[in-house]
């Protein structure tokens, strides 16, 4: 490989926050606003241009959360219910959103309520650091390269970027390097929901006919689906794997195998929006996924868009009540499930999920089982819990092994595999930025300069709410 030298240049230093925030997404969203409200002086980033990552950038507009989160994620619900004169939150745990609104409400929460420090289309080009203590990030917008100095620093990123340039020890996949299939999320409009329920009624033998798919404990009946609906609730619309291949059958010169193998590897999935005929798609997959790749994340995209032509394609050709749909929306950034996970202090693993286990150290509890969706594209593994339990996560998962003022929250805190598909959703992402943001603060303001250096009994009152 060849390379060029970088000539030595002086950068300025354009900020000094107490605590420096990378990401934007839902972990961000709760590291911020909980620093700021702590009184602190944050300052976050984002390389995208709104707040809100995979709920809106990634069009991931469900909110899965579990009923002893009472923290940002149930107040986000909570506003956006007021905002829209609805009652989505009692849908819990799984809540549809409006990934526009939500755009507005965290706007508010962030820079009118929060007044917190915030720079969009930025983003991370080098860590400076001295031993275990990070001194400094080197971000670069259209102003330029600039410096960042503060006392603690958080890693959002989801793909744990600042980690990684930082040079923190990280796990990718599974045994083989794979995580969890990401999707390309799309949505459609001007959906008659309600034919499309009839004619499910009316053909059980052709629509409600199940395939390969392993989501049977999440796929509803039409009469519940209807119901759903009716009262404001969570509706989703799943498998039609038999319909499908009974269809391509039908018309040969319709879809292309390979548009045929990505239709059936999950089939169609599909949920309801606030808007009554709206639904949001979740049925594309990238197999073989890394994440840590430019290129793999190029065609990944690329494919997902393909994806999403094909199954609308069928949808609006054969699906009742999508004669008249059209895509909305694709996702501005991939639905990725897994990437970079950073080593903690502790790694959090299926078995503390399965064994519902609690920590001294708690700062987060949940009660979501695994759900893996397959490296190779087609089914997922799903482990739910059906008890009243709960398990932790441990304040030792979210600081990094090898650094004493570096946290990471989010999808890219410290876990295994399996352990992850059950801690990685959105308010749970957000609780776990809530915890980071929390406990930075603590430690600003008692002047300690570790993060091992945690009054955890006190941290642990603070975060009550999702505990």
């Amino acid at each position: 490989m060849e390379y060029i030298t970088f000539p030595d240049r002086k950068i300025p230093i354009a900020h000094k926050p107490d605590v420096f925030i990378a990401g934007g997404g839902c972990a961000w969203t709760g590291a911020l606003i909980s620093a700021s409200r702590c009184g602190v002086k944050a300052l976050g980033i984002e390389r995208m241009f709104c707040l809100g990552g995979t709920m809106t950038g990634g069009l991931m507009s469900k909110i899965a959360i579990d009923g002893r989160n009472r923290g940002l994620g149930e107040e986000l619900i909570r506003r956006l219910d007021e905002y829209q004169g609805s009652h989505f939150l009692e849908s819990r745990p799984e809540v549809p959103i409006d990934p526009e609104l939500v755009k507005f409400i965290l706007d508010k929460m962030v820079f009118e309520e929060a007044k917190a420090d915030v720079r969009f289309g930025t983003t991370i080009t080098d860590v400076i650091k001295e031993g275990r203590v990070v001194k400094a990030v080197i971000i670069d917008s259209i102003n330029g390269l600039e410096a960042v100095q503060a006392k603690y620093f958080i890693d959002c990123t989801g793909d744990g970027q600042f980690a990684f340039k930082a040079g923190a020890s990280y796990v990718v996949g599974n045994d083989e390097g794979f995580g969890s299939s990401p999707t390309l999320m799309f949505r459609v409009g001007n959906v008659d929901i309600d034919r499309l329920i009839s004619e499910m009624e009316s053909r059980r033998e052709t629509l409600c006919v199940s395939g390969n798919n392993r989501y049977a404990s999440h796929k509803k009946t039409p009469q519940q689906n209807r119901e759903a609906i009716a009262s404001g609730k969570y509706a989703h619309f799943a498998d039609f794997i038999p319909y499908i291949k009974q269809k391509v059958k039908e018309n040969p010169d319709m879809f292309t195998d390979w548009e045929i193998q990505m239709m059936i590897q999950r089939g169609l999935i599909f949920m309801n929006q606030p808007q009554t005929d709206h639904v949001l798609v979740n049925c594309t997959r990238i197999p073989r996924f890394k994440g840590n790749d430019n290129d793999e994340l190029t065609n990944a995209m690329l494919s997902g868009r393909k994806q999403a032509e094909a199954a609308f394609r069928f949808m609006k050709a054969f699906m009742p009540g999508f004669e008249k749909s059209f895509i909305m929306d694709t996702g501005a950034m991939l639905g990725i499930r897994e990437s970079r996970r950073i080593t903690g202090d502790y790694i959090f693993t299926e078995k503390d999920v399965d064994a519902m286990r609690k920590f001294d150290d708690a700062v987060v509890s949940n009660g979501g089982g695994i759900e893996i969706h397959s490296t190779t594209g087609s089914g997922t593994e799903i482990g739910e819990h059906f008890s009243e339990d709960h398990y932790n996560v441990p304040y030792r998962s979210i600081i990094a092994k090898d650094f004493d003022n570096l946290f990471i929250a989010g999808r890219c805190f410290s876990a295994n595999h399996p352990a992850l598909s059950a801690a990685r959703n959105i308010a749970y992402c957000m609780a776990l930025g809530q915890a980071a943001g929390t406990a930075a603060a603590q430690l600003i303001h008692s002047g300690k300069n570790n993060v091992r250096e945690i009054e955890i009994k006190a941290l642990q009152e603070q975060l009550k709410s999702i505990l």
